[in-house]
């Protein structure tokens, strides 16, 4: 005869499959970190969760939360619920890495001459920056401590002001005889030496 009576392995309880969703979040929302309000579809149900958004997050990155995904079929614990954050442009910030960088259009004259020009920050307002004399556009200006915390480091970035000097497309007759003027008197030669 056979080996009768043995005892039946139980099922080990087995954790719930987890869940993935996917949020948008606003620029300034990535950079300074807070909370974000998930709605979530469980069968009839619409579930809000609060998605807790770290400071310098980046695009792609997967939030994990805990017991929220499926429940266990027998007895275990549930899944997580993992989330693909995307984060929105900016209407005049980008990102590079820790430092945020804006463009910022100035006139011949003030690349010329210099001047003091007002710039947004993210989140300080305006602050009044000095270009000088003789800037060339492409130029970059630093705010120090004004950019996105970097995640590991924990240390803010800095702003970076990239000038742009924008040429007007029609002058006037007055305004072409005092540029012609200009030229006569500068007599620069930007490429001599380059080739």
């Amino acid at each position: 005869g056979g080996f009768g009576g043995g005892r039946q392995a139980r099922a080990r309880p087995r954790k719930g499959r987890d869940i993935q969703s996917e949020i948008t979040i606003p620029f300034s929302l990535a950079a300074e970190g807070g909370h974000y309000e998930l709605s979530l579809h469980r069968g009839q149900r619409l579930e809000r969760l609060d998605v807790k958004i770290p400071p310098g997050i980046r695009e792609g990155a997967t939030i994990r939360l805990a017991g929220q995904g499926e429940q266990s079929m027998n007895g275990g614990p549930s899944g997580d619920l993992l989330v693909t954050v995307h984060v929105a442009t900016h209407p005049y910030f980008r990102r590079d890495g820790s430092n945020l960088i804006l463009d910022v259009p100035i006139s011949v004259s003030e690349a010329v001459l210099g001047a003091r020009i007002d710039v947004p920050t993210l989140n300080e307002g305006e602050v009044t920056v000095t270009i000088p004399a003789g800037t060339s556009s492409g130029a970059k200006l630093r705010l120090k401590g004004k950019g996105i915390v970097d995640t590991k480091t924990k240390q803010k970035g800095d702003q970076l002001i990239q000038v742009k000097v924008v040429v007007p497309k029609s002058i006037s007759e007055e305004a072409q005889e005092q540029i012609q003027k200009f030229a006569e008197l500068v007599d620069q030669q930007p490429r001599q030496g380059m080739w």
